[in-house]
């Protein structure tokens, strides 16, 4: 059961849901309560006066790897959980997005409500923003109780919220009923009555003005405790009866501004017209029927956003890019890293729910990359030179008025091009508003039943860098595809984690495809690369997974295929140079008992090595080679470098915190230099002399000459990725170091 109080700020909820808390738990009921007020005194009566770190606190503080939910979670008065989403210092900041991070980092650490009996949210009420309506979202509270005073102002924050509700009723009724907390010594319940009797409502429990509220609060208790036998507790102990018995659930009606001042000031019946808009209450009389348990929604059937591969009662692991874990600049932002991945599923459109700005800097780099490999490799990828993107051009007003209605009609228009699925990805305004895109795809998926509506975590840079968003993408959008009735097929593979923006992406994937047909084996589905939703959605057929690099992201995504569906993954990565490419073969083919097919592959493409390196030994022997490269597994160079008899003199690694640690085939045979500083490079030719110097970029201000090539961040696949660089080496070290143009002048 989950239960959100409002009211308006001052009113005493907090009072309220902490002495309701307290009644649930003498009741025996496992409570949490969570305290959404910036002033983060929600919970102090139920620790006994102790002022907790809230959560927005320790997030600042704590980096995300260290983020431990016992760290802000806190046990108090009858076993009650307690929490504090907190905010910023007053007039700084936004308090609303803080709530949106608080509810983030809940559910990146697991919190587990199903654990409880009753979660408590205790929600300001007179703030209108996204953020403090994240408690009325489908997922969060089930029910809401709305507590006011008598005086006009209270009633007035009543009356907003029950606007508020009803824009996250979608159909069904969650309001429960009004909370009277007086304030008045003498009592005057007409106003509130008045007002609940016009928005049909009712008054659950009326709380009286107490001398023992301020007793109990100067012993730090709440009245529960302190007072136990008194009449006021008795009425907390009414009201969690009532709560817990409750099944009549109400629609939310609200009275327009004039209206609400002639019933509670001018004590007058409202102007005729249409409380609430819901053209069936004429000047708030004549109230139809309550919702009764018959009519009452079906609760447990409420539309949640889609949470693919999270077994029941499982905890699963929380998988978050390098940078966000080690607090790195950020390099790009997750909506941009989640539109490159949407885009490379073909039949699916991909709807950007942002300012039309992101969606061209972000479409920009998709079709950059397209372009080039059009350009250099004459291949053409539609998705990434025409990729299905609408944007919903969010502007000033959606940013101050929400962008429900403009995202549903963008979905609508996404529906028109028939797509297999459809993909939400959301920029930086949606999250600071605190947008509700879940309430638009929930009534796309009714009118569109037979599409896969999707969304993807990304709110720009608010959830992370580039790679968060291909991360998400990957595992929220086209792991939500994957049908798990699937019937295994044993002779054939999906590949993982290639590189969309590597150039030779497609030429890897050709030359891996043409190795496992040598074996007899075909690729099932590339996740996530020039794919469709067939594709993904027989994920399952293949039996064995291949990862195209084994940095930090190809780790990450074998582990998550694993851990959620399954399916295991070979330990080599895409192979480069001809040791690797001959163990990869042996491990594949072993696994599909093909070690017959396997061997002879091996054998027809070790001939062709050895003609190459005859053909280029001559001009390379004995020719020293320095390397100085991001890339951590050097080993198709000096693999090749050795077999047309060079001498490698030094191997340079410069600082790459998506790479995994050096390893190398041939240890003491050259030096080695880890977190290389360039700044020795030029003492260190001097010292070494060599004759060829590689590295991932051009260098600048070389003191000494000496023949520099280039080595790619994603070298070329299969048996001959290194040996193929032996043309260009033999070509180089036949040039004279300096052009003969260079010294014209002279």
């Amino acid at each position: 059961m989950k239960i959100a109080i409002y009211g308006k700020g001052g009113i005493g909820k907090s009072t309220i849901s902490a002495n309701l808390s307290a009644a649930l738990a003498v009741s025996g009921k496992k409570v949490l309560q969570i305290g959404c007020d910036p002033k983060h005194d929600s919970t102090r009566l139920l620790l006994g006066g102790k002022r907790i770190v809230t959560a927005l606190d320790y997030m600042k503080a704590t980096p995300v790897a260290l983020q431990r939910l016992d760290q802000v979670l806190h046990v108090g008065y009858g076993g009650i959980v307690c929490v504090e989403a907190g905010g910023p210092e007053p007039g700084v900041g936004c308090a609303g997005r803080g709530i949106l991070s608080t509810f983030a980092m809940f559910d990146r650490l697991g919190l587990d409500m199903a654990s409880f009996d009753v979660v408590l949210y205790d929600v300001l009420g007179d703030v209108v923003c996204g953020g403090f309506a994240v408690p009325l979202r489908r997922g969060f509270a089930d029910r809401v109780y709305v507590v006011t005073s008598e005086e006009f102002m209270s009633i007035y924050a009543a009356n907003n919220i029950l606007k508020g509700v009803k824009n996250f009723d979608e159909g069904g009724h969650r309001l429960a009923g009004l909370i009277l907390n007086s304030r008045g010594r003498k009592e005057d319940r007409r106003p509130v009555e008045s007002f609940a009797r016009n928005v049909n409502l009712p008054v659950k429990q009326v709380v009286p003005r107490s001398e023992r509220f301020r007793r109990a609060e100067m012993l730090e208790k709440t009245l529960v405790e302190a007072f136990p036998d008194s009449l006021e507790a008795m009425i907390f102990h009414g009201l969690a009866l009532d709560v817990l018995g409750n099944k009549t659930f109400y629609p939310a009606r609200f009275l327009d501004e004039d209206s609400l001042d002639r019933l509670i000031l001018h004590d007058k019946s409202p102007l005729s017209g249409d409380p609430g808009g819901d053209g069936e209450m004429p000047g708030g009389l004549d109230c139809p029927a309550l919702c009764r348990d018959d009519q009452c929604e079906n609760l447990d059937g409420a539309e949640l956003p889609v949470k693919p591969f999270i077994s029941p009662g499982g905890k699963p692991t929380v998988f978050l890019s390098k940078r966000v874990l080690s607090r790195e600049p950020l390099h790009g932002c997750a909506f941009s890293g989640a539109l490159a991945t949407t885009t490379q599923i073909k039949d699916s459109v991909t709807v950007a729910h942002g300012p039309r700005s992101c969606t061209h800097i972000a479409g920009q780099a998709i079709l950059s990359v397209g372009f080039r490999l059009f350009n250099q490799r004459h291949i053409l990828l539609k998705n990434q030179v025409v990729p299905a993107v609408i944007s919903s051009d969010m502007d000033e007003s959606m940013v101050i008025y929400g962008g429900r209605d403009r995202l549903i009609e963008t979905l609508e228009q996404a529906m028109k091009q028939c797509p297999r699925a459809v993909f939400l990805v959301t920029a930086c305004p949606s999250g600071v508003i605190g947008d509700d895109p879940i309430a638009a795809v929930n009534e796309i998926r009714h009118r569109y039943p037979d599409v896969p509506v999707i969304p993807i975590t990304s709110d720009g840079n608010l959830r992370g860098d580039y790679m968060q968003g291909v991360l998400n993408a990957c595992m929220e959008g086209a792991g939500a595809l994957v049908d798990k009735t699937v019937t295994p097929d044993p002779h054939c593979v999906n590949i993982l984690a290639e590189k969309n923006i590597a150039s030779n992406s497609e030429s890897n994937f050709n030359t891996v495809a043409e190795l496992l047909s040598g074996m007899g084996i075909h690729v099932n589905c590339r996740f996530v690369r020039n794919t469709s939703v067939a594709q993904l959605n027989h994920f399952l057929k293949a039996p064995l997974n291949l990862v195209a690099y084994i940095d930090y992201f190809g780790r990450l995504m074998a582990d998550f295929i694993e851990e959620r569906l399954g399916v295991p993954t070979a330990s080599l990565p895409f192979p480069v140079g001809f040791t690797e490419s001959a163990a990869w073969v042996r491990e594949i083919a072993a696994f599909f008992e093909k070690q017959a097919a396997g061997e002879k592959l091996i054998t027809g493409c070790h001939g062709h090595y050895r003609s190459m390196i005859k053909k280029y030994g001559p001009a390379l022997g004995g020719q020293r080679l320095m390397i100085i490269t991001y890339v951590q597994n050097v080993d198709w160079i000096v693999e090749a470098a050795f077999d047309l008899g060079m001498e490698v003199v030094k191997v340079c690694l410069l600082g790459h915190c998506q790479g995994p640690l050096f390893t190398t085939r041939y240890p003491g045979r050259f030096e080695v230099e880890t977190d290389y500083n360039p700044a020795k490079r030029d003492k260190d030719v001097a010292r070494l002399k060599p004759d060829l110097l590689l590295g991932n970029y051009t260098p600048g201000n070389l003191s000494l000459p000496v023949h520099v090539d280039m080595i790619p961040m994603c070298p070329d696949v299969g048996f001959y990725g290194g040996i193929a660089f032996a043309h260009r080496w033999a070509t180089l070290i036949k040039a004279p170091i300096v052009e003969g143009w260079k010294t014209d002048g002279i």
